[in-house]
């Protein structure tokens, strides 16, 4: 008995030695997954470059295609549970006339600050909502690049759509959430729900914007890519595993012309979105899209709301299986 006290004695320094190598190694593997999760919720959330064929069916002049091309690039803590990103975007629709002539570009700049939100799998709010969210926080610009004057006569109000100029400075904050259903092997389900204001502070936009444009707006978002459940149709189950569904919508306050702050009209904005990812097109998608409220494109707010149902294809950001793999992975608690 003796013998055998020495003996554990002798050993336990080598013991501890060895639990607190496990320790770290459990400690070591949870920071690289959770590092690995933080930069997947980043990655969903970019903006994604699209071009639509025609300009669809709706009230939107006739077009030859309207594209957005919208590189991201972004850097990162050394423990990787912050992120900036700089994402410049330029939006050109194409007209469908003589010469087919471009109208001003809508130029777009984001930099944005991305944060994991560590307390959420352990709060209330993962069971309101979904696992994994992150918080962010934008500083962004949209022009047109003209120095035109806005109006064409200020006798007739008449806005100046050739180069008049539309320029607004604006902040954004937002909280997005995400959660991942699996039902076997082959198929699963990525959900995602994302709230977000816009403000437009006072003097940060050109003059003319300020009884017309609504310099606060608040929007929502429901994602989901993948089926809602197992089905017996594996036929189904497949073609709604390459599919996704993204259902936005918003309401502008603030002055736009006179309008009531209950014109449902001019206010209300509603971006449906249904896309689908083909095996045999890594990168791409294919995409029907229903819009309806305030022109999106520069100075052309100015107009009637928009009403269009369009028909594109869109860059695919990221490996959908890759990212359910890494959302679904679970963290080891000491």
């Amino acid at each position: 008995m003796i013998v055998l006290r020495l003996f554990v004695l002798l050993m336990l320094p080598l013991i501890i030695a060895n639990e607190l190598r496990a320790q770290s190694a459990d400690s070591s593997a949870n920071v690289v997954l959770e590092q690995k999760k933080f930069l997947t919720l980043v990655n969903a959330n970019r903006e994604q470059s699209y071009i639509t064929f025609g300009s669809g069916i709706g009230n939107l002049e006739p077009l030859i295609f309207e594209g957005k091309l919208s590189p991201s690039y972004f850097f990162t803590g050394k423990q990787r549970s912050w992120a900036f990103m700089m994402n410049p975007q330029v939006t050109i629709r194409m007209l469908d006339k003589k010469s087919q002539p471009i109208r001003n570009p809508s130029y777009k700049v984001y930099l944005t600050y991305y944060k994991e939100i560590k307390f959420w799998e352990k709060s209330f709010l993962r069971k309101i909502f979904y696992d994994n969210a992150i918080v962010f926080a934008s500083l962004a610009h949209h022009s047109n690049g003209q120095d035109g004057s806005f109006y064409v006569s200020d006798s007739t109000k008449e806005v100046n759509t050739e180069n008049g100029n539309f320029s607004t400075n604006f902040l954004e904050f937002g909280v997005s959430a995400y959660q991942i259903k699996e039902f076997d092997k082959d198929y699963f389900s990525i959900r995602e729900v994302r709230a977000w204001m816009e403000v437009h502070p006072p003097g940060w936009s050109a003059e003319e914007l300020d009884n017309l444009y609504g310099y606060f707006r608040m929007y929502g978002k429901v994602g989901l890519v993948g089926p809602t459940k197992r089905r017996e149709n594996d036929g189904v189950n497949r073609w709604l595993q390459h599919s996704s569904l993204e259902l936005k919508s918003g309401w502008i306050f603030g002055k736009m012309d006179g309008a009531s702050p209950f014109d449902f009209y001019k206010r209300f904005v509603l971006d449906v979105t249904y896309k689908y990812y083909p095996t045999w097109f890594d990168e791409i998608a294919f995409f029907l899209r229903f819009y309806q409220g305030q022109d999106y494109y520069n100075i052309y707010f100015v107009n009637e709301p928009l009403t269009q149902l369009s028909i594109g294809i869109t860059s695919n950001i990221m490996s959908f299986k890759q990212t359910a793999k890494t959302l679904s992975t679970k963290t080891i608690r000491n």
